[in-house]
């Protein structure tokens, strides 16, 4: 009998009409087996329905009825699926390389990681994104032991924060004071549950040619002039923007900034494709892009320049989150997560290591990061609800 403690992936095994059900109940994509590779892992039925809206007790029965109890060809089970010990949704950039690395370091090292069930993915799309499960999941069973995720994402907002944050469920791996780069910022958590990693580093890619006679931007806030009406390029879509960009510009300047944004962004898009867009005559290019320093050193045109702002590159987190109780169980898996290896794969990477023997001398020092005061007494998920609020009232008024 289905409860709603299954996630997706097993329910998916257990009867192929399942997946006309979730489609008429608007919940196809997420039986789409590239999906269910990935979120569907780790995504309990309960999590999901209530993160939709959707009212688990009578969507459970509704399936009960459908497959008449008549699990995998008459078996009455479900395959439990093993605890996931290691999660990780990464930036674009940096998912391909850490998963290459982490999986030689598991196969090398078997006696250690034999038994170690892991996955890493890139942030899935907006649409089928994990973080918005967070806000309904509320026993931490349902989370991995470990965590590694970016941004400023639903693990900042209250209910996670109430539920699981403040109730000591996590505690930070501290084998080092971290390397004086970010660590000058005040990136490491003075509370001590985050483990921060790395960061995703937003800089400027600007066009000169576009640009024409106008000075060079040299700060964030050079970017709110109305001469860049609609000239900016930054990664988001038609109803989402990066969240990593909007919160620094509202945190020092309100709500002012983000209607100003809306007027000078140009379009949103990822930024694999601004690199193949910036420098060219094509329609939909811009002036100045807004991307993560790994893809702006990708940009080959030559009239396109990165301007790292004095103000510092913005600092989108990359971090951990390890339950307090299996802090001795994976003792060997961290020491060579942040170990100076990993941190020199990082830096070499475009991504900067928090290992204090490892050079970040390919990045510029200025860094702009939000701050833990600030995370800490802002309600996060409803000041980014109102920034999108904000920003898409003008952004659909002028389209």
């Amino acid at each position: 009998m289905i409860t709603g403690n299954e996630n997706l992936q097993e329910l998916a095994g257990t009867d192929e009409a399942l997946a006309a059900f979730f489609e008429k109940h608007g919940l196809g994509n997420y039986f789409k087996p590239e999906n269910l590779q990935k979120i569907g892992k780790y995504t309990r039925l309960n999590s999901l329905l209530k993160a939709k809206k959707i009212e688990p007790e009578r969507f459970i029965a509704a399936i009960n009825e459908l497959i008449g109890y008549n699990f995998q060809a008459g078996t009455g089970k479900l395959n439990t699926q093993e605890q996931l010990h290691f999660l990780a949704m990464l930036p674009c950039g940096l998912r391909n390389p850490f998963k290459e690395y982490f999986e030689a370091v598991v196969s090398g090292n078997a006696g250690q990681l034999t038994s170690l069930n892991f996955l890493i993915e890139g942030n899935v799309n907006h649409e089928l994104s994990y973080y918005p499960v967070l806000d309904s999941i509320t026993n931490s069973n349902e989370l991995p032991d470990m965590i590694m995720a970016s941004d400023v994402n639903n693990f900042f907002h209250r209910p996670f924060i109430n539920r699981f944050i403040k109730k000591g469920v996590f505690a930070a791996y501290t084998p080092y004071t971290i390397n004086n780069y970010l660590g000058k910022a005040g990136f490491a958590d003075p509370n001590g549950n985050f483990t921060m990693v790395t960061s995703n580093l937003l800089v400027m890619a600007v066009d000169k040619r576009r640009l024409g006679n106008r000075p060079m931007p040299k700060t964030w806030n050079d970017l709110l002039d109305k001469s860049y009406r609609n000239e900016i390029i930054m990664r988001g879509e038609d109803s989402f923007f990066c969240n990593a960009v909007m919160l620094p510009f509202y945190k020092e300047n309100g709500n002012e900034a983000i209607e100003i944004l809306a007027l000078n962004i140009k379009s949103g898009m990822h930024p694999a494709e601004m690199v193949k867009l910036a420098g060219t005559d094509k329609p939909e290019a811009g002036t100045v892009y807004i991307l993560p320093f790994f893809f702006a050193k990708r940009i080959q045109h030559k009239q396109v320049e990165i301007v790292w702002p004095a103000d510092g590159a913005i600092v989108s987190p990359v971090f951990i989150l390890i339950k307090r109780e299996k802090l001795e169980t994976h003792q060997f898996l961290l020491s060579f997560l942040f170990g100076k290896e990993t941190g020199e794969m990082l830096s070499g990477r475009h991504f900067p290591a928090i290992h204090p023997e490892v050079s970040n001398q390919l990045f510029p020092d200025a860094v702009k990061w939000l701050g833990w005061d600030f995370l800490n007494t802002n309600d996060i998920g409803a000041l980014k609800n109102t920034i999108r609020d904000t920003f898409m009232n003008v952004w659909n008024s002028k389209r």
